[in-house]
């Protein structure tokens, strides 16, 4: 049965969230805390089929090869799809992506302000699937105490071990506004600029699952905000603030 154009199913794929000349489902577990409006985004169609799914086995199950059917995954969604789900997508012709980016192209996540890890290091960014970090911002938003604290982010995989993402730098005293970032070589220290803009990240890293951290060598007061900006690698992946 062909979309009617005046639905809101038929609206939708008239106004490209996402366009597509197949279906859209989304997947989203019961405890989403956008379920709501993605019920009454997504209701059924006029063929009878459940657009929201809580997996993607459920989602691929409904999708029509061949018809450039797309799964989009929900924020909240922190699942990575398995072996036999990609390949189920992969031979359909199914693209999964995830709410809020194009079907190609980057994306960003922001990690609200917050205190300094105490001589531990701590989790800024889940990572689900495989990405490619095209870069990240730290803005001190909360004056750094005066004590000596070597700083750097690692990649902390859940299978494997650790990736110092940069060598470390002394934050100490780092004033309101300043900006940290990484140059995307492993061994140069993560810069701190003072002046109201950043060092880009010149050469991009690949991030397999688990999490960003940022290690703090001592237990300084002070809070810092993070913007990371990334491209997926697989479907599904993505990088959601922890």
């Amino acid at each position: 049965m062909y979309t009617n154009k005046n639905s809101g199913y038929g609206q939708a794929q008239i106004g490209g969230i996402p366009f597509t000349t197949g279906k859209v489902f989304v997947v989203a577990d019961s405890t989403d805390s956008n379920l709501p409006h993605i019920d009454l985004l997504f209701t059924p169609d006029e063929d009878g089929v459940d657009r929201r799914h809580s997996t993607y086995e459920s989602a691929l199950a409904q999708a029509t090869a061949g018809h450039g059917d797309i799964v989009v995954v929900s924020p909240d969604y922190s699942t990575a799809p398995t072996a036999a789900e990609l390949l189920s997508a992969e031979t359909k012709g199914v693209r999964i992506v995830n709410a809020g980016e194009s079907a190609s192209g980057d994306s960003q996540e922001y990690r609200a302000t917050a205190a300094l890890p105490q001589t531990t290091a701590e989790a800024l960014f889940t990572v689900t699937g495989r990405v490619k970090l095209v870069g990240i911002l730290g803005t001190v938003t909360t004056v750094i105490e005066t004590q000596a604290n070597n700083t750097k982010l690692v990649a902390n995989p859940t299978v494997g071990a650790d990736v110092d993402l940069c060598a470390v730098n002394d934050i100490t005293a780092d004033a309101v506004g300043t900006v940290y970032s990484i140059t995307g070589t492993l061994a140069t220290a993560m810069v701190a600029t003072t002046s109201g803009a950043g060092v880009f990240q010149a050469a991009p890293l690949t991030l397999e699952a688990g999490t960003l951290d940022l290690d703090c060598a001592a237990s300084n007061t002070g809070s810092v905000k993070w913007t990371a900006i990334y491209e997926p690698l697989e479907p599904g992946a993505k990088m959601v603030a922890a």
